[in-house]
């Protein structure tokens, strides 16, 4: 009888346990994902469906509920934030969403680098496994790659070498169209941010020195015949960008702007399914249509000295602000992120799948790729050794000649013209210190307020000129245009083939000065016919296309405008479309950050 009591009550606690597990509320635990930015068209929409789901965890005897967030962070960014974080102690910035549990930059050599920079194991590269996958390759335009013998022939970072440093550029190939110059052009982005353009540094650094992955030495880094090949290919450079997103938008203006640029593969998928701003056309209109509208077809050249991997890893970081529990509830989260209908979902917008599901159907000639390469894959870099490479930009890069051109008009009073002091100040202290440059500025009249110099130099004489500004007159937009882009053309103070531009702001309509619109552009309409006008109103301009400009410089110049407030949005989306260069439109609380980032153009 004893026995049987014992019995029914053991049976009861256990029935009581039951209940409260199956009914008792489970308590909730959260994870934040780090992510670049691409993977979150897909990443956040999944991370939702994901949180409605009520996935648990069982940590001891207790049962929670996973909940899971992303929050873009560039690729670059994480690693300086993380070491920043590691070894200084501060804290991450709030637009990032708090302490990350787990990390997903474009690739983890960007992870390699946090190791190697905090001497701790923050994360560990064997349990990572990628979320999704995309090979670095060389964009061009399919009649571009044919003229080069592609498919039948590889094509690397070599044959763009050869093409630029031959006297007869396209000239060499019969069906070269008049359209595209001579010389190709190259479009690179900014290492120090770009996951693409650090790889491709790496690559080109093992393309030179004969030796890949773990093989490649700090001495042949440092070689100077290494280097000068790496030089050699950033000679081809038309100019640089900050970002990959306003690459992807300069390829809408075809082969006249952009020949060759190294980007990941899922951007030709995302070219082809108009999933990519195209900025930059008659009207002014900023809007999402496949590249087969603007009339091109575009590929993907798989280099062949080799390439990598961009593995999107699944990063769990090794770090105090990470808990047992959360590390268990990011393994939920990582197991749903590699089941088949995410998977697919990722494949839909141009990625190869981190698991094994089959996409050859789907990544195919259609979308400008090859599914069966890249057969030539190139090892991870020792860290110190990549950290060289970075280190090395500056050296290798092409220097810049840039001229500020700001508009001083009244409009431009209060708050506008306080925050254009800073933004030049910002642009002065990140632009790269082999940069030359000189101050223009505009009203009823144009001066030249510093000359270009060295930056070194010219840095405490543009700073001084900038902060003795005051606002007020008309707008000689166009005459202050033509003087900056004759400064830069004309300097001798570097090599022929340093990258040259104005970096223009205003926010007005240009109404006085000795030169109008078609004293600076060549004008057509949408039929190609000559077109001459004279200080018109934005909406003469709205059918009207540059060409090119209307004087003849013995150098390549760019003009990069910043737009604001009631711009004339027309006229600078025809300036930067004759010089081959970028609009971008800011307010005045932006005008900082988009000035500092325009120094990465140089």
């Amino acid at each position: 009888m004893r026995n049987l009591v014992q019995i029914l009550v053991a049976v009861g606690f256990i029935g009581a346990l039951a209940f409260f597990f199956l009914f008792y509320p489970a308590q909730k635990v959260e994870i934040l994902i780090w992510t670049s930015g691409e993977k979150q068209n897909v990443l956040k929409p999944a991370l939702e469906e994901f949180n409605q789901q009520g996935r648990t965890v069982l940590v001891g005897s207790r049962r929670y509920t996973v909940q899971a967030r992303s929050v873009t962070v560039n690729s670059g960014e994480m690693y300086t934030h993380l070491v920043r974080r590691l070894n200084q102690g501060v804290a991450f910035p709030e637009r990032t969403g708090g302490d990350p549990t787990v990390l997903s930059p474009s690739t983890s050599d960007w992870l390699a680098q946090v190791n190697l920079d905090t001497r701790r194991q923050v994360f560990d590269f064997a349990d990572m496994p990628s979320i999704v996958r995309t090979p670095v390759v060389i964009f061009t335009f399919r009649e571009m790659a044919e003229c080069l013998g592609w498919p039948a022939k590889p094509i690397g970072w070599s044959d763009i070498i050869a093409l630029k440093e031959s006297p007869q550029g396209w000239a060499s190939c019969p069906t070269a169209r008049a359209e595209w110059g001579r010389k190709p052009r190259v479009a690179f982005t900014d290492p120090t941010v770009s996951s693409t353009a650090r790889s491709t540094l790496q690559l080109l650094y093992q393309a030179a020195a004969g030796r890949s992955g773990p093989n490649l030495t700090l001495e042949d880094v440092r070689s100077a015949r290494t280097q000068n090949y790496v030089r050699r290919f950033q000679a081809t450079v038309d100019h640089y960008y900050p970002e990959t997103l306003k690459l992807q938008t300069k390829i809408f203006q075809g082969p006249r702007f952009v020949h060759f640029a190294p980007l990941e593969e899922y951007s030709l998928p995302w070219l082809y399914q108009g999933r990519v701003n195209a900025e930059s056309v008659p009207g002014g209109q900023v809007v999402q249509r496949p590249i087969t509208d603007a009339g091109y077809e575009v590929v993907a050249l798989y280099p062949k000295e080799g390439t990598v991997w961009h593995d999107n890893p699944f990063a769990i970081a090794n770090a105090d602000w990470v808990t047992p529990l959360q590390r268990a509830a990011a393994q939920v989260v990582k197991e749903y992120l590699l089941t088949e209908p995410v998977q697919k979902q990722f494949l839909a917008w141009g990625f190869r799948p981190g698991s094994s599901l089959p996409f050859a159907n789907v990544l195919n000639a259609t979308l400008g790729i090859n599914p069966s390469e890249p057969k030539k894959l190139l090892g991870k870099l020792n860290p110190e050794v990549a950290r060289a490479i970075q280190n090395s930009w500056e050296d290798v890069k092409k220097p810049g000649v840039a001229v500020l051109v700001l508009d001083t008009s009244g409009s431009m009073s209060g708050e506008r013209i306080q925050q254009a002091k800073e933004g030049a100040k910002r642009f002065l202290d990140r632009a790269a210190p082999g940069t030359h440059v000189g101050l223009v500025t505009f009203s009823s009249s144009v001066q030249v307020r510093v000359p270009i110099g060295p930056l070194n130099k010219t840095r405490f004489a543009i700073v001084e000129a900038v902060d003795s500004l005051t606002a007020r007159g008309n707008t000689a937009m166009y005459q202050a245009i033509k003087q900056g882009l004759e400064l830069a053309d004309g300097y001798e103070g570097v090599s022929r083939e340093a990258i040259r531009g104005v970096v223009l702001l205003s926010d007005g309509i240009a109404n006085t000065g000795s030169v109008g619109i078609s004293g600076l552009l060549k004008l057509t309409d949408r039929q190609e016919r000559d077109v001459r006008l004279e200080f018109p109103e934005s909406a003469q301009l709205r059918n009207i296309v540059a060409t090119g400009l209307a004087f003849t410089p013995q150098n390549t110049v760019h003009v990069f405008s910043v737009g604001i407030g009631e711009a004339d949005w027309e006229a600078l989306r025809l300036v930067a479309e004759g010089t081959g260069g970028v609009l971008v439109r800011s307010d005045e609380s932006g005008l900082g950050p988009v000035l500092e980032r325009f120094s990465k153009y140089f």
